[in-house]
């Protein structure tokens, strides 16, 4: 069951996640922006198989709220989707978009270790890939090929470099 929303983001109730597929109802989501010691960030293509913007690049960590807070969310989905824990932060929310297919995107931001790193597994039912990328190149390339990545990501990669690496990233 996911979080169903109203347009200012109050919660409404649960419904089964096939019930958002209609774009006729607004759920939450977090994402994590995982950097490593080279400020490099984790990206993730998605699987053919999902519903949402599948074969498209996305945060390392995505995932749908269910009955739980953004951030509950985020620490179990870093476990589920990477096989890892670090400490994160909250950065900012997305405002429900329709390209967004109707949701409100929480974007937290962390970093590990080359310990930890090393130590990443990500789910083959999520993931087809995983891979390491500059924040100037990724920048670069969803401004140069939208198609490639999904809404939330090119509209919290824009935002970041609009207002300052620096604010966000740790």
């Amino acid at each position: 069951m996911i979080s169903e929303v109203d347009m200012d983001d109050n919660f409404l109730g649960l419904r089964a996640r096939d019930e958002f597929y209609s774009g006729n109802h607004i759920h939450r989501a977090s994402q994590l922006i995982l950097l490593d010691p080279e400020n490099r960030i984790l990206l993730q293509k998605r699987s053919p198989g999902k519903f949402w913007f599948p074969n498209r690049y996305t945060y390392s960590v995505s995932g749908t709220v269910a009955d739980e807070s953004y951030e509950a969310c985020i620490a179990r989905e870093m476990l589920e989707e990477i096989g890892i824990s670090v400490p994160f932060r909250r950065l900012f929310k997305i405002p429900c978009i329709r390209e967004n297919k109707g949701a409100y995107h929480t974007i937290f931001s962390g970093r590990c270790s080359e310990e930890a790193a090393s130590l990443i597994r990500y789910d083959p039912e999520e993931a087809t890939s995983v891979e390491w990328v500059e924040l100037e190149e990724l920048h670069r390339a969803v401004k140069a090929e939208p198609g490639n990545y999904t809404p939330a990501l090119r509209e919290g990669i824009i935002k970041i470099f609009k207002e300052g690496c620096e604010k966000y990233l740790f």
